[in-house]
């Protein structure tokens, strides 16, 4: 038998597939279309935000510089209360006095408790019988005696003694004044003052 016919059909021949059609085509299109579009408006919808809340800030901050404005004009227009001015000026001067007095108040409690007993006791070793005391004043710059002698000279020698006594240390006589009446023993008034006081003088 002889063959009239020649095949020339091979497979090489045949166009090559195509892995994306024109449906896949169109389908991956619209999903990137509608993927596109969700987040541009999510995007919106964030700026709006943003911008709402800028602009919320904004009329705040306006809104925060008009009430400094208006405190910063009445603070400008007050004018202070007369009265009230008068009586915290009186109050100080009454806290100013309240403190002299306190002040004043523990000098003396300090003299209090200090006492008179230990600048008796120690009158009363340098005692002399032609010399006696009918007053005594004493605070921490001066002290002052007043008394009698029978004569003159006793005055001065009772001084002297009276320079022993430990009460007595740090203070120096300044001045003393005498006085004899007709018929009455000599008056005296004896004063004195801190040494260091006097030296600085």
């Amino acid at each position: 038998m002889i063959k009239t016919k020649v095949n020339l059909y091979s497979a090489t021949l045949l166009p090559p597939k195509q892995r994306v059609n024109f449906l896949s085509l169109c389908i991956s299109v619209a999903v990137l279309l509608s993927l596109t579009v969700v987040l541009y408006l999510v995007g919106s919808y964030q700026l709006y935000n943003i911008q709402n809340n800028v602009t919320q800030a904004e009329q705040k901050n306006n809104r925060l510089v008009k009430q400094k404005d208006d405190l910063e004009v009445q603070i400008s227009q007050r004018v202070p209360d007369q009265n009230l001015v008068a009586r915290v000026e009186l109050e100080e001067q009454r806290l100013t006095l309240k403190r002299l007095l306190k002040s004043e108040l523990e000098n003396r409690t300090a003299l209090i408790s200090q006492g008179y007993s230990p600048m008796l006791t120690d009158l009363a070793t340098v005692a002399d019988a032609t010399v006696w005391l009918s007053r005594i004043h004493f605070n921490e710059q001066q002290i002052e005696f007043e008394g009698f002698g029978q004569q003159p000279s006793s005055i001065p020698r009772w001084i002297e003694r009276l320079k022993t006594a430990d009460t007595l240390k740090g203070f120096a006589f300044a001045a003393m004044t005498m006085d004899r009446g007709e018929d009455k023993p000599l008056a005296f008034k004896l004063t004195s003052i801190q040494a260091n006081k006097e030296a600085a003088k």
